[in-house]
Parts: structure tokens; C-alpha cells; sequence
């Protein structure tokens, strides 16, 4: 994948996460219960795994490269 695409991949991905947390905080109905507290709870947890996901497309790095650190310091 080209990394123009990638990194704006990335970007459209953390954007979803930060709104959908944001949604989660200040706009879900706060008096959900039961099950629907559990369901809150699992899409907390998948805009934190898009903000994850997202970072790590824009900031990918192969295994089999060194940083631009390492390879300054004769590292890899």
C-alpha cells in the first residue's frame, strides 16, 4: 500500500474513533441499562482500537527496516 494512502487511512480511521468516543461521552443517553450498558462498553473499546489502529497506520514501520535512529547510530 502507498504510504500516502496509509497514512490517510490512518488519519480518516482516528477521526472515526475520536468522534465516536466524543459521541460516547457527551452525546449516548446516559441511562442506558442492562445489556445496552455491555454494548456502550464493547464500542468504547472499538474507537479505542480505531485511535490504536489508526496511529499505527500513520507511524507504520516494517520489521525488516531499521528507524532513521538506528540506522544513524549503525544500529540494524
Amino acid at each position: 500500500m502507498d504510504k500516502g494512502i496509509r497514512r490517510i487511512a490512518g488519519v480518516v480511521m482516528m477521526v472515526a474513533g475520536v468522534a465516536l468516543a466524543g459521541w460516547l461521552v457527551f452525546g449516548a443517553p446516559h441511562d442506558w441499562e442492562g445489556n445496552v450498558r455491555l454494548v456502550k462498553m464493547a464500542m468504547g473499546l472499538a474507537a479505542t482500537g480505531m485511535i490504536t489502529g489508526g496511529a499505527r497506520l500513520i507511524f507504520w514501520q516494517p520489521a525488516e527496516q531499521p528507524s532513521g535512529a538506528a540506522r544513524e547510530a549503525g544500529v540494524g
